[in-house]
């Protein structure tokens, strides 16, 4: 009977112990779950916050391009000694800003609207023309802008004839694409991603995004039309646009501006005046009314502790007393 009594015992002894190990084990995976959740929920929220902030700085933002051009409204970006001022000036001028908003310091470029290529319904092709033009342009470079060409036509054309390498309904819905094509003048910039190989003679920038195409603006916001701005332009934009300009003038050209960029180093006091002309003959140094704004965390590495989504957004200046029927209208808002 002892015997008996002793097996019981153990046995309840065994059960108890098994049921302490597989709670410590249920408790030591809560516990690992619920670290990692707080390491997920923190950076989600951290990345929430940073959308707020972003949202009220691109606010700010407006509202002080709005004085900066009613207070000087016969100044040019790259020729304002930003010295001079006991405040800091806002322009189209691609000039680097650090604003700090709620405890949070964020960096912030304005440049125009009006910049990158125009690929509009009726400049498109002019475009590729002058690249394939080129004396230096590949019989690949050639071939592709050919190839972009009859697909954007066959694009933005209402008939259904396609053209030796274009592409028409069929086509797009053999590639799993339907309903394109739009059979109309594109309504977005986005659309020419849509066209095979665009991005093999525009790629996509840093961020992303197809900044080397100009944007086509909703209607009713903005005309976007005109040589794009100084302040944006690439080194392939200028070496297409002044193919006889030699290596050392443009790298000339490209230093400037990205001393204006960063030092806000005069543009005058790194070009020569010649120079200077011949571009402003090209690109434009002059607002448009459109603006482009970029808000990101310090290139510096400031308040680098915790993660910020940047925000770029494009909309039609206003002045001081607010924009037309109180409606501010957007061109482009991309969190990234």
């Amino acid at each position: 009977m002892k015997k008996n009594m002793l097996r019981r015992h153990n046995s309840a002894l065994i059960s108890v112990l098994c049921l302490v190990f597989t709670a410590g084990i249920l408790t030591a995976a809560v516990l690992s779950l619920s670290k990692s959740g707080t390491f997920t929920v923190t950076t989600h929220v951290d990345l929430q916050r940073s959308m707020l902030i972003a949202e009220g700085v691109a606010n700010r933002v407006q509202w002080l391009m709005a004085a900066d051009r009613n207070l000087n409204p016969n100044d040019k970006p790259g020729t304002v000694d930003y010295t001079t001022f006991e405040y800091d000036r806002f322009m189209a001028d691609g000039v680097k800003h650090t604003l700090e908003y709620y405890g949070e310091t964020v960096q912030v470029q304005v440049v125009d609207a009006v910049n990158g290529w125009d690929m509009g319904q009726s400049q498109y092709q002019s475009v590729l023309n002058m690249i394939s033009g080129q004396e230096d342009a590949g019989e690949d470079v050639v071939d592709l802008c050919e190839e972009i060409s009859q697909l954007i036509a066959d694009y933005i054309d209402s008939d259904e004839n396609i053209q030796e390498r274009g592409m028409e309904s069929a086509d797009y819905e053999d590639a799993m694409k339907k309903p394109l094509p739009r059979n109309a003048a594109m309504q977005f910039r986005e659309e020419f991603l849509y066209i095979r190989n665009f991005t093999e003679l525009f790629p996509l920038d840093k961020d992303g995004r197809l900044s080397a195409v100009r944007l086509i603006p909703p209607a009713n916001t903005s005309d976007l039309s005109g040589n794009p701005s100084l302040f944006t332009v690439t080194r392939k934009d200028v070496e297409l646009n002044f193919p006889d300009l030699g290596e050392d003038e443009i790298d000339n050209i490209m230093q400037a501006l990205k001393l204006w960029r960063e030092d806000r180093e005069l543009l005058s006091d790194n070009l020569d005046e010649d120079l200077y002309n011949q571009l402003t003959a090209k690109f434009s140094a002059v607002e448009s009314g459109a603006y482009t704004v970029i808000i990101s965390a310090p290139s510096d590495g400031v308040s680098r502790n915790r993660p910020f989504r940047k925000l770029i957004f494009s909309y039609a200046g206003f002045e001081v007393s607010g924009p037309p029927d109180k409606l501010l209208k957007y061109m482009e808002w991309n969190f990234l």
